[in-house]
């Protein structure tokens, strides 16, 4: 039994989200307690609650302490196998965390999953769909994954509404080798905005805002079917052998432009860093590394801007679950296994 302190480091959901998908994925019980402890209401919230329902299914597990608001949770898998799952938060739940816990899983079973996730696709604290759709899966290709998502309809908070559908392919990922990201090669964004804002022009506004600080990108402006009025968009700048990202999400009383002038902020940071990836991707890719580097014995190695606090508390849970251990060496986080 593997014993996790979801109050360890940054102490968020995150550790519950790792957790489970590495029970998964190693056949190790894990017992998670003190979840999100920290926070103003800690325990089990309904992304973290249907992210394990589904994980579970998936594996056969028996769980203890499923349940609202739960501090602590056992997982027991079994036998991990593909197939189609509904999952439904019936609120603004992220779809985008459940799916941190499932595309793991997916990677490692042993025949494809699909999955139909209703809930919200770009709300407060976690990475909107777009960004996932254009940073996160694009870096997984690289090394052999295979996924996709379709977005039937968007969801923003505090209603949800949104559907997703997402397609994982059983892959036997190849280590990350992302030292040096070479040149340029193009720069994106993406801009979605509820029907109910296309009359305030607020996509041409965001758009605004953005070029008034990141010149010449690429952009796609869409007006989408939603329950709630929302809006978002994501930046990519995609280089020789590397990709960084940014997202801004729009809010009740800010005005369009600035958050246009966010997300371009947040890219020229990134592109700014000499890394090959952004901050935000950077805890995200750590179990890949993982699983890739005790696959194939060979290490990963990815230039990053810093280890930012998310990041090392994925590495700790990580290292509990798999033979492996990450060291940072003049920028480059590098993932070896434990002889």
């Amino acid at each position: 039994m593997i014993e996790v302190d979801g109050s360890h480091l940054e102490g968020g959901g995150q550790i519950l989200r790792t957790a489970v998908a590495l029970s998964a994925i190693t056949g190790k019980p894990a017992h998670i307690y003190n979840i999100r402890k920290g926070r103003d209401r800690p325990g089990l919230k309904p992304q973290h609650l249907h992210g394990i329902v589904a994980a579970g299914r998936i594996c056969s597990a028996e769980i203890d302490g499923l349940e609202m608001n739960s501090p602590e949770v056992t997982f027991f898998p079994g036998q991990t196998e593909g197939g189609t799952f509904d999952v439904d938060t019936k609120t603004a739940g992220s779809v985008t965390l459940i799916l941190q816990t499932l595309v793991p899983i997916g990677i490692h079973a042993d025949s494809p999953l699909e999955f139909v996730i209703k809930g919200g696709t770009a709300v407060p604290f976690s990475p909107p769909i777009g960004y996932f759709s254009h940073v996160f899966i694009p870096i997984l290709r690289t090394v052999g994954a295979t996924l996709d998502v379709d977005v039937r309809r968007h969801g923003f908070y505090p209603r949800g509404g949104g559907v997703v559908r997402a397609k994982i392919e059983p892959s036997d990922i190849s280590p990350l080798m992302m030292r040096e990201r070479g040149e340029v090669k193009d720069i994106k964004v993406w801009i979605h905005a509820a029907r109910h804002l296309k009359g305030a022009l607020v996509a041409e506004r965001m758009l605004a805002g953005f070029a008034g600080v990141v010149k010449d990108a690429k952009a796609q402006c869409s007006y989408v079917d939603a329950v709630s009025p929302g809006c978002f968009m994501t930046a990519r700048a995609r280089f020789d052998n590397g990709i960084v990202g940014s997202s801004a999400l729009g809010k009740r009383g800010k005005p369009a432009e600035q958050i246009g002038i966010e997300a371009a902020s947040e890219l020229k940071t990134a592109i700014d860093s000499g890394a090959a990836v952004d901050n935000w991707m950077v805890d995200q890719l750590i179990p890949y590394m993982a699983m890739a580097t005790h696959r194939t014995g060979e290490s990963s190695q990815v230039r990053v801007p810093s280890l930012t606090e998310h990041a090392q508390t994925n590495i700790w849970v990580v290292e509990k679950f798999m033979p492996v251990s990450f060291n940072i060496q003049d920028g480059v986080l590098l993932c070896r296994n434990v002889v």
